[in-house]
């Protein structure tokens, strides 16, 4: 079964994604719009050539000669730069520029002669050519972050590859199953067999009938691009694939070394499947909260939860799931769709049609330092949106905070702590002594800082880690997400801080502070926290208080992660929800109407039932038993009769398979017997009546009793318990 995507570092990047689908688009589209499994993206394609250059040149690093590396001083800290190889024949250079701003201009001795034309490897088109000059020199001019890898004559040529395919990977397509036919292109980076072709690709493992021919007017034995045209009936919604085997053969001799495969979805209608961005979805909870009503066409497992719950196994994948859903509690629906489990769905059902916001967790509190961290206020935040937890608060300084989904801290989300990102060598390596490289950073203000550099974000933006080790992150005054100092920084640390050009040891001693940092020579003591060995530390000043109180809208997204502050405190108002399906859409399926229906009938069948019942009861309910008029008195409001001796009593009958007939049988039976024996009563005998309402007539009155709701007990006793009581009863 798949991985849950949500927990631990998996989430983290659910949030990362789609934040950067924020990212603007091109004309080609949005690079960012997709998952990292694209086997023909340029990043996977750059690694990818990376590992056929070291196949080509150094092979399988069989001999010794392959680990030596040769690296002059070539005078800049930031440029790593040796050379390498197995043999003379297949000698490279690598040259990196490692600082992110500044050009470095250099001369290196490379292992060649004067006059040898060495070109960049690493460039499949336009690559840089020079020529080694005196002495070996290579004059040398790298950009920021710059990277040459240089070889000697023409580049040696590498396996083919494939190069592109449309639909492109993750991509949705809304085509018609009554359309003509349906494209579908694989492009390699050079001309290939077509005969290789036909028995190497498939779609979808080869359920899909395809025929794949040369897209070129003109060709002999093969081409670059092939296409197939497939019947768009034998394409139903959901995720399909395309897969190149191993051993593709290009016409120069080459041959694919590795399998490739690629995705796209048919969406012809908006669903979770056809577009990721779908986080809730109406009628997802159906059948009056009793079953789970999907829509995930393509998706092989899904797994759910209440919210506050626990998520269930991973299971197949089916229309309708049986579930008990709560009324005003989020039910979840986690879809495992072509390898991935980043398809997310919830549904809020109250009653009927009306629906409530979903989220992630059943509630949400804000705490910081200004609220002593929920001491004094708990810091309850409004669900406003589906998954956006809102409130508006005032500050006039720097606050730190941490969102926690429970009252107690058993989970909290914060920032994530700046790693530093260190190009370094190891110290046993000789480079280590005149290699350096400034620190890139990693994790939430990074990527912060990034998205507002690049203006995807307008500075109110940020993400939030829910990792064990997460830090608190700062809430600005401003109502943005500025923080009082850049990512990797410390005030309560103090941190190495390597010289700009004109520095040195004293001016570490006597500068003191400047606007943003303060300054201090190491003393070796303990309170140079992550100093180090450096000779100069430096550590942030603490932010100062403003003048001014402002409030501050603050939004938190429970299920990707991000959360915004704003000064426009309507944001933090709630939303209108659609509601559910209406009735007539559903009522087929069994939803709440027919549930409701059937509920009714359920109460009033078994309650017509029981008056029928009663009516037929009271019928049968008058017995006509005469008597002497001595032998019927009224005791105490209590009909009684004299009757026989106990012997003639015990006489009757006193186990029937019918009760009623039975006792009507004996209590008539022992009448007749005592008029037509003419037997002198000795002693008055109980009458129990045990039904609804017994008339006695003779000759002088009549009498009635009433006897409750004795009968059923009345009919146990006479039935199990045989004696001189005589029952009457209908």
């Amino acid at each position: 079964t798949p991985g849950s995507a949500l927990d631990g570092w998996a989430r983290e990047e659910l949030a990362v994604s789609a934040a950067w689908r924020a990212l603007g688009t091109s004309p080609e589209g949005n690079p960012a719009n997709g998952d990292n499994f694209d086997m023909a993206s340029p990043s996977y394609r750059h690694v990818q050539r990376l590992n056929l250059l070291r196949q080509a040149y150094f092979g399988n690093f069989g001999l010794e000669r392959c680990d030596e590396l040769t690296m002059p001083n070539i005078g800049f800290r930031e440029v790593l730069a040796f050379s390498r190889g197995c043999s003379d024949d297949a000698m490279i250079v690598l040259l990196a520029n490692f600082h992110a701003e500044e050009t470095r201009d250099f001369s290196y001795p490379s292992p060649w002669g004067e006059g040898t034309q060495v070109r960049d490897i690493l460039k499949a088109r336009g690559a840089l050519e020079v020529a080694v000059g005196a002495g070996g020199a290579i004059a040398v001019s790298l950009r920021p972050l710059q990277v040459l890898v240089l070889a000697e004559g023409a580049a040696r040529t590498l396996p083919v590859v494939v190069a592109g395919v449309s639909p492109r990977h993750d991509s949705r397509v809304n085509v018609s199953a009554t359309a003509s036919d349906f494209r579908i292109e694989l492009r390699f980076d050079r001309e290939v067999r077509a005969d290789s072709v036909w028995g190497k690709v498939r779609i979808d493992r080869g359920a899909v009938p395809s025929t794949w021919t040369c897209a070129a007017e003109e060709w002999a034995e093969g081409c670059a691009t092939y296409s197939a045209r497939v019947d768009p009936a034998d394409l139903p919604e959901g995720a399909h694939t395309v897969e190149v085997d191993a051993g593709v053969e290009a016409l120069d001799g080459t041959m694919t070394f590795a399998n490739f495969s690629s995705s796209f979805v048919v969406g012809r209608e908006r669903h979770v499947v056809s577009d990721p961005r779908i986080r809730e979805q109406p009628g997802l909870i159906c059948r009056f909260l009793t079953e789970l009503c999907h829509n995930a066409p393509g998706a092989s497992w899904m797994r759910i939860k209440n919210v506050g719950g626990e998520w269930t196994e991973w299971m197949k994948y089916a229309s309708t799931t049986p579930w008990t859903a709560h009324s005003n509690r989020t039910v979840l629906v986690q879809y495992h769709v072509a390898g991935s489990a980043g398809y997310i769905v919830g549904d809020c059902l109250i009653h009927r049609r009306q629906r409530c916001h979903a989220s992630y967790h059943p509630e949400m509190f804000l705490r910081h330092d200004a609220n002593k961290w929920g001491l004094l206020d708990e810091g309850r935040m409004t669900l406003v949106d589906h998954y956006t937890w809102a409130v508006n608060m005032s500050f006039d300084r720097f606050v730190q905070a941490k969102f926690a989904p429970f009252p107690n801290w058993d989970k909290s989300y914060g920032k994530h702590k700046a790693r530093s990102m260190l190009y370094q060598l190891p110290t046993f390596d000789a480079r280590a002594s005149s290699f350096w490289s400034d620190p890139f950073y990693d994790g939430t203000e990074a990527i912060r800082e990034f998205m507002v550099k690049k203006g995807h974000w307008q500075g109110h933006e940020s993400v939030v880690s829910g990792t064990g080790d997460a830090s608190p992150l700062w809430l600005s005054y401003e109502c943005n997400q500025a923080t009082p100092y850049p990512a990797g920084m410390s005030v309560v640390d103090w941190q190495c801080y390597r010289y700009a050009p004109g520095q040195d040891q004293e001016w570490c001693k006597t500068v003191g502070e400047d606007e943003n940092y303060m300054y201090t020579f190491n003393n070796r003591s303990q309170y140079m926290g992550d100093c180090g060995m450096c000779d100069c530390c430096q550590k942030v000043k603490p932010p100062e208080l403003s003048q001014q109180n402002k409030t501050c809208c603050i939004l938190f997204n429970d299920l990707l992660l991000n959360y915004t502050v704003t000064s426009d405190t309507s944001l933090c108002q709630a939303v209108d929800i659609s509601l559910a399906p209406p009735f007539e859409d559903i009522m087929l399926q069994g939803h709440l109407f027919y549930s409701m229906g059937m509920a009714v009938v359920w109460c009033v069948f078994p309650f017509a039932v029981a008056v029928i019942g009663v009516v037929r009861k009271r019928r049968q309910s008058v017995v006509r038993m005469r008597f002497s008029p001595d032998q019927v008195r009224k005791v105490r409001g209590v009909a009684s009769i004299w009757t026989r001796p106990r012997a003639l009593a015990s006489a009757a009958p006193a186990d029937s398979d019918s009760d009623s007939g039975a006792l009507q049988a004996a209590g008539q039976g022992i009448a007749q017997a005592a008029l037509a024996q003419e037997v002198k009563i000795m002693h008055p005998e109980r009458v129990l009546f045990a039904s609804l309402e017994h008339v006695i007539e003779h000759e002088h009155g009549r009498e009635k009793a009433i006897a409750g709701g004795l009968g059923k007990v009345a009919g146990l006793m006479c039935r199990y318990h045989p004696g001189a009581l005589i029952c009457v009863t209908a």
